[in-house]
């Protein structure tokens, strides 16, 4: 599997004109790391250094953890569905969970949403809201 995903971090990566140092600098991981990853040197690599190259590969990081090779299962329940992951030992490396109709509607938008919740600044958090917020009310006008 590794080597799956280093030709597909590859791929990606050279689609978004990126070279290795620019995504390793961007990630908050070394060049290397990301070599011996495209190259299939570094057979399983870290959920964390997954979740670092996922938002400057533009992927999902649950894409990155599925091409590494981590077991993926699913677990719904009445509200959110659960994503959990393990490795090939069946330890648990990450759960993600996901609000079921919004990620059922456009998963690439709640993905998104999750990660400005988690990565962006309460300053941007608010300017993103005050945007989404009028265009909810264009939108209501257009209705009536």
């Amino acid at each position: 599997m590794s080597t799956e995903l280093g030709k597909y971090i590859e791929s990606v990566r050279t689609m978004r004109e990126l070279s290795q140092r620019q995504l390793a600098e961007r990630a908050g991981i070394s060049n290397t790391e990301v070599w011996r990853i495209e190259t299939g040197q570094r057979k399983n690599p870290t959920p964390a250094v997954l979740k670092a190259l996922a938002p400057h590969l533009d992927v999902p990081y649950e894409e990155l953890l599925i091409k590494a090779g981590y077991i993926e299962e699913t677990i719904d329940h009445s509200g959110y569905t659960e994503k959990v992951f393990r490795d090939d030992k069946g330890n648990v490396v990450d759960i993600l969970r996901m609000a079921k109709e919004m990620y059922e509607r456009d998963s690439d938008w709640a993905n998104i949403a999750y990660r400005i919740s988690k990565e962006l600044s309460s300053e941007d958090i608010s300017a993103i809201k005050a945007v989404a917020t009028s265009l909810l009310n264009k939108n209501k006008k257009r209705k009536k």
